[in-house]
């Protein structure tokens, strides 16, 4: 009765056959019935299953990243077949389903917590802070449409998104900016929300630039609802001690304006406007350009707390016919019939008059308003580096720098956030973490504080000292003294560092497979990873898993070099093109075979590749143009998505040694497959995605992190042999690696998880 199917007609006989039977042998019957059925193999594998139809669904549910039901038809295959090499596929994949189960299950009770909190917090009445529980909520939820349909958080939205309108209202940019960079999270379909957020965080930006002590004011009160938010989260946990704030130190070592745009003119404003207008990646208006610079005015005039450093924006009458004319000017560029430049250069001399006729601000504050409001409304990229941030720019084409060795970039919130450690710097020695906020440098707020401000506090001459104060992700706040050096980073690493110096490559001794991490493209990692496989060879590799995950990009030429090792010559690697006709930038392709790699030292090893959401730029190029050629199986998650060509237009009559320049956008990176790698505003496709998809949390990330870096760590042979405790191996908490290792075995055991008829042709 369970094989066939279950008819009305077949339920009629079935009962006329069971009057007809005593009870004793119906019940008996039934018994052994229902017993056989529960006993009998699923229907899919019911008749004399066959095995190498079994590992066929297997390895294609493994393509797919659905490792449970890979397992359970390999589970069968071993039990039919017997054969040894199954039984080791599915003990391999049984292995990593129970490591995975383990994941899942704490990525869903960090799910649980974030919105256990936003719960809390929303019934508390602190909406502001209920809603950034939500996001992270809502970034971990399974079912992220179901998740936003909930009831409770449907009406914490709707709260939320009020409370920011009448945040605007009252002025409050620092809690409005907050729920709207929540609201662009949990809705990235609203573009309304990213623009909202821009003016926010522009009036933030403003405050923390020109007057710092009115930033400092509304932080300071910021703060004291934070530990509020901490108590009501944490009873029973003690408030995280800050350190006293240096005031003394922090004025002496506050960066002031007036030295940020020093040396700043309208004739530098005037040379960027043909050019971005004529180079642009894009075809844009002189029109677009003007109203841009004239509302980023308009938010200068219209931010309270400016007047304590421009005196006449407290004059009310002046404050309005500036603001007035501003209004005006941005309604004749629209009903303007001409774009070119000279109406643009009529409207930069308009400006000047109307601002001295009224609130008579700073020349140089008034070109570089303009310049970020205009230029601002093409791409984050594009913006013009004036002469005090130009010195600075320099240093970091040159891949060499006296610091502490840490990536850093400003969020939303205007935090100043670690990124990355570098490996085996001053930062990195010293514990210092991805996602950790540096408050202070030298005792100076680093919020809102920009990213070339920041380098210039950190960098100095080998031997200095720099005090970083920094919150970690539990809330605690400590001083870090670190000791300035010539920073030189080896860009491939192995898996393990060797007692005495040196890196073991091999991750797998029994399948004899390799890894290798690529940190960044610099002049050296092509030299550095033709010694890593030469080494790897030795050791008898018959696999690599090329570990991209936190690399950032660099230098183009070598990340083209590093493909070109790993496939035929010939194929495409990577294009650039405009979006323009009357572009004066022609559309190029890099083909392999350029980069002159001998063929004897083509790498034809299997390989995994392993990307997560910071990779960028050349290292989006690598993983992109080897999945593109079926050269790799990609694992991890979705790459960041920077994929614009910048180029840098010297500003003013030094041409050779230019005083300033215009950082442009002029074209954008195309994979093989005519894939664009860039993330617009409003994209839904970007970067490169992952062949098998294995998402982490912020947390396992940290974890994964802190075991990585305990592997990382140069120890000489007696200090490894008396270590007190053992190392985590990475392995074990890292989904992403455990996965690649996982795949890498199979393909070595011969599953054919790259289709045959996609083999490259050497």
């Amino acid at each position: 009765m369970f094989g066939r199917p279950f008819t009305h007609t077949y339920m009629i006989s079935f009962m006329t056959t069971m009057r007809r039977l005593p009870r004793g042998t119906v019940l008996i019957w039934l018994a052994a019935t229902i017993l056989a059925g529960l006993l009998a193999p699923p229907a899919w594998a019911q008749g004399a299953a066959d095995p190498e139809q079994l590992k066929a669904k297997a390895f294609e549910a493994l393509r797919a990243g659905k490792f449970e039901i890979s397992s359970d038809y390999l589970a069968q295959a071993a039990a039919v077949s017997r054969d040894p090499t199954v039984e080791k596929l599915a003990a391999w994949i049984r292995q990593f389903e129970q490591q995975r189960q383990v994941f899942v299950s704490e990525r869903n009770r960090e799910f649980e917590k974030a919105a256990s909190e936003a719960r809390l917090l929303a019934g508390r009445n602190k909406e502001t802070h209920a809603i950034e529980s939500a996001a992270r909520a809502y970034l971990l939820a399974a079912d992220k449409e179901a998740f936003r349909r909930e009831p409770w958080l449907a009406q914490l939205l709707a709260d939320a998104k009020r409370l920011a309108e009448q945040y605007e209202k009252d002025e409050q940019w620092l809690k409005s900016l907050r729920i709207y960079s929540q609201l662009s999270t949990i809705e990235p379909e609203v573009p309304q929300w990213k623009e909202k957020l821009k003016t926010s965080t522009r009036r933030i930006r403003l405050l923390a630039m020109y007057v710092p002590d009115e930033l400092k004011r509304i932080q300071d009160a910021d703060a004291r609802e934070r530990e509020e938010v901490e108590a009501l989260l944490n009873p029973a946990t003690r408030p995280a001690t800050r350190p006293a704030p240096d005031e003394e130190a922090e004025n002496q070592n506050r960066i002031k304006w007036q030295d940020l745009l020093r040396d700043v003119n309208m004739d530098m404003l005037r040379a960027a406007l043909p050019q971005a207008y004529a180079n642009y990646y894009n075809r844009i208006t002189y029109s677009k350009l003007m109203i841009g610079g004239l509302q980023g005015l308009r938010v200068l005039a219209t931010t309270p707390g400016l007047q304590k450093a421009f005196p006449d924006l407290a004059a009310r009458e002046r404050r309005s016919q500036f603001i007035g004319g501003l209004d005006a000017l941005i309604e004749r560029v629209r009903e303007s019939s001409k774009d070119d430049l000279q109406m643009a250069f009529g409207i930069l001399n308009d400006v000047e008059k109307l601002n001295a006729a009224t609130v008579n601000l700073p020349h140089q504050v008034i070109v570089s308003e303009f310049a970020d409001g205009a230029f601002g409304t093409l791409d984050t990229f594009t913006s013009i580096i004036w002469p005090s941030d130009w010195e600075e720019f320099q240093k970091t084409t040159k891949g060499e720098f006296s610091g502490v060795g840490i990536q850093i970039q400003t969020d939303d919130a205007g935090n100043l956030k670690v990124v990355s450690p570098l490996e085996d710097t001053p930062a990195y020695r010293a514990g210092i973490k991805p996602e950790y906020i540096i408050t202070h440098i030298n005792g100076r707020s680093a919020r809102w504080m920009n990213i070339n401000q920041a380098v210039k506090l950190i960098t100095g001459p080998p031997g200095t000292t720099v005090r970083l104060t920094i919150r970690d992700t539990a809330g605690n706040v400590r001083d870090y003294e670190l000791v300035r050096e010539t920073i030189k980073v080896a860009s491939v690493k192995g898996w393990l560092h060797k007692p005495g110096g040196g890196w073991e490559f091999v991750i797998d001794p029994d399948q004899k497979i390799g890894y290798v991490r690529l940190t960044n493209f610099t002049r050296s990692t092509a030299k550095e990873l033709a010694a890593a496989v030469a080494q790897m060879n030795e050791a008898g590799v018959r696999g690599l898993i090329l570990d991209l995950r936190y690399n950032p990009g660099g230098l183009l030429n070598i990340a083209i070099e590093v493909v070109d090792r790993f496939i035929p010559p010939g194929l495409d690697i990577v294009s650039t093109k405009p979006n323009r006709p009357d572009s004066p930038h022609r559309e190029t392709t890099t083909r392999a075979g350029t980069q002159h790699v001998p063929f004897v030292e083509k790498v034809r090893l299997p390989l995994v590749v392993l990307v997560n959401q910071y990779s960028a730029s050349a290292s989006e190029i690598v993983s992109g143009a080897l999945k593109d050629h079926k050269r790799a199986i990609v694992v991890g998650e979705r790459t960041f998505g920077k994929g614009s060509v910048q180029m840098l237009y010297p500003l003013g009559e030094r041409q050779a040694n230019p005083e300033a320049v215009l950082k442009l956008t002029t074209s954008h990176y195309y994979l093989p497959s005519g894939r664009c790698i860039h993330r617009e505003e409003n994209s839904k496709e970007w970067g490169v995605e992952p062949d098998v998809v294995i998402e982490m949390t912020p947390e396992q990330m940290r974890t994964a992190i802190d075991a990585r870096q305990r592997f990382d760590v140069l120890r000489d042979a007696a200090d490894d042999a008396g270590a007190d405790k053992p190392r985590k191996n990475p392995l074990e908490c890292d989904p992403q690696l455990a996965a690649a290792l996982l795949i890498m075995r199979f393909q070595l055991a011969g599953a054919p998880l790259q289709p045959a008829e996609h083999a490259l042709k050497w």
